[in-house]
């Protein structure tokens, strides 16, 4: 049985990679047989560069750019096969780079957005990725394209300052040196959102508010996108303002579409093929993904969903396990979700389930897991086959003792085996018993049947029906099996209960002893 691990960042606790390897070791820890393959992902946010670099095995470059906030910031760019380089605006221009009471959107600036594509044209690239979204700038783009080479006046032929001190002011715009700077280069920017630049579901109306724009500042500076968009549509003849996804990055998306020509691609799907997992899911049984949050937000352009419709689309259920679920989830979620899970384990504090994050996503993908394996292993069985042991008894000082195997899981077991072509079962029990043990025995009694299932290496249900005799032992040392017995050992009946030992052991023991003479 394939399972593919596919998670996204939990934000502000644990990276995509974090996240895959907890559920991964949970679900082997309920579901051993299972074949488990894990694959990070991303929507064009936060994680986006270590997901890319990570499932191309592309290489990591650091650089120092100007932050958001127009002060000097550390960074990394991601160097992929193929002459790409991957630019993370979160990385550079994130909210996440600065403390809440040491943040201003209106100065909050894309600028080292460009500074990091200028910084890849100048190696020669062939494709530029930009992952937008987790910014803190609600621009227009316009700071990323100065950087890069391009003109944004204001009334008096000036670049405008950085941000929306300098969106309120843009009167003209040009391509400046882009065109010769990144000539031949494939620009493609992937988004976490769907929204277009200006309108009441535009960037500023609706992402504003999280970036630090008051209520009553959202329709002045949403005048002022507009507007900006105008003077893209008149001296680039390209306008954004009510092109989906320019919106994404405070409106970073919108400048990269309109002065460099990108591609605005939904995130999610284009980190599902470039990290493969559209090749991956041909022959899974189960996937499980997952983010910090599954609410209503889910379904527009998150990673759950776009792992969800592509299950669905190929008939492969999907599991979604979140860090938290919304009311909304409540009473209805998307059909393309086989199930919602909620990996907090009781009411707290968002802090609380952040530093816990790590024990409960692993406990609730190992109940998942445990789960699935009981009701496969209820199902219908794709073969049956008859094996025969026995349960041996000898007497020593008084007490009654049994023989029993430790096998190589570490668990201890009745010895049993299969039947050979031509054996009689009682021959059979005889012979799997001096094999595994060394020892010679004699039947006593039929002791009945105990039928157990499990998963042969393809992960298919076998039905096995073990046919037990109670037995004396005659002769012989302990000696065990190489390869199949770790140990033998004579065990007190009364002690039996008490050992690492398969269900009904202890049971089936003690019938087989009601019928010693």
């Amino acid at each position: 049985m394939k399972v593919l691990v596919a998670m996204n960042a939990f934000k502000g606790s644990l990276s995509a990679q974090e996240a895959c390897a907890l559920v991964a070791d949970g679900f082997r820890q309920g579901f051993p047989e299972a074949r488990v393959v894990e694959i990070p992902l991303a929507d064009g946010g936060d994680g986006t560069l270590d997901v890319l670099v990570a499932a191309r095995s592309g290489q990591v470059q650091h650089v120092e750019v100007t932050g958001p906030y127009n002060k000097p910031a550390r960074c990394r760019m991601g160097l992929l096969p193929g002459y790409t380089v991957v630019v993370e605006s979160a990385a550079c221009s994130g909210l996440a780079l600065a403390a809440p009471g040491e943040r201003d959107v209106f100065s909050a600036t894309s600028y080292g957005v460009g500074e990091l594509m200028a910084l890849a044209a100048d190696k020669g690239v062939r494709r530029i990725i930009v992952g937008i979204g987790g910014t803190a700038m609600n621009d227009g783009g316009i700071g990323m394209v100065q950087a890069a080479g391009g003109k944004v006046l204001d009334v008096a032929g000036r670049q405008v300052p950085r941000g929306i001190c300098g969106l309120k002011h843009v009167s003209h715009v040009a391509p400046g040196d882009i065109p010769e700077r990144f000539k031949d280069i494939e620009m493609i920017a992937i988004c976490d959102v769907d929204n277009p630049l200006t309108g009441s579901d535009g960037a500023t109306m609706v992402y504003g508010p999280q970036k630090g724009l008051k209520p009553h500042e959202l329709d002045e500076v949403d005048g002022y996108m507009d507007r900006y968009g105008s003077v893209l549509a008149a001296d680039l003849r390209h306008d954004p303002r009510n092109v989906p996804r320019t919106g994404a990055g405070g409106g970073l998306a919108a400048a990269l579409w309109a002065f460099f020509g990108a591609k605005l691609v939904d995130g999610a799907g284009f980190i599902l093929e470039e990290t493969g997992f559209i090749d991956e899911i041909e022959g899974a049984s189960l996937v499980i993904t997952g983010e910090g949050r599954i609410d209503s937000q889910t379904q527009k352009g998150k990673v759950p969903y776009a792992v969800a419709k592509a299950g669905f689309e190929r008939g492969v259920s999907v599991i979604a396990l979140g860090g938290s679920v919304g009311d909304s989830v409540l009473t209805r979620y998307p059909r393309e979700f086989s199930a919602v899970f909620d990996s907090t384990t009781g009411p707290g504090t968002v802090e609380k389930a952040i530093e816990k994050a790590g024990l409960t996503l692993r406990f609730a993908a190992r109940q998942i897991a445990s789960l699935s394996r009981a009701v496969l292993l209820g199902g219908p069985a794709v073969r049956r086959e008859v094996s025969a042991g026995g349960v041996v008894f000898r007497e020593s000082n008084g007490r009654l003792q049994v023989l029993l195997v430790e096998d190589r899981f570490g668990y201890v077991a009745l010895p049993k085996g299969h039947v050979d072509e031509g054996e009689t079962i009682e021959q059979a029990a005889l012979r799997e018993v001096k094999e595994e043990t060394g020892l010679d025995c004699e039947i006593v009694a039929y002791a009945g049947p105990c039928v157990y299932r499990f998963f042969d290496s393809g992960c298919a249900v076998v039905e096995k029906t073990v046919h037990y005799y109670a037995m004396k032992h005659i002769r012989g040392g302990l000696k065990p099996q190489p390869g199949e017995t770790a140990r033998v050992m004579w065990v007190d009946q009364k002690d039996v209960g008490r050992i690492k030992s398969y269900p009904n052991t202890k049971q089936f023991i003690e019938r087989a002893a009601e019928l010693l003479p």
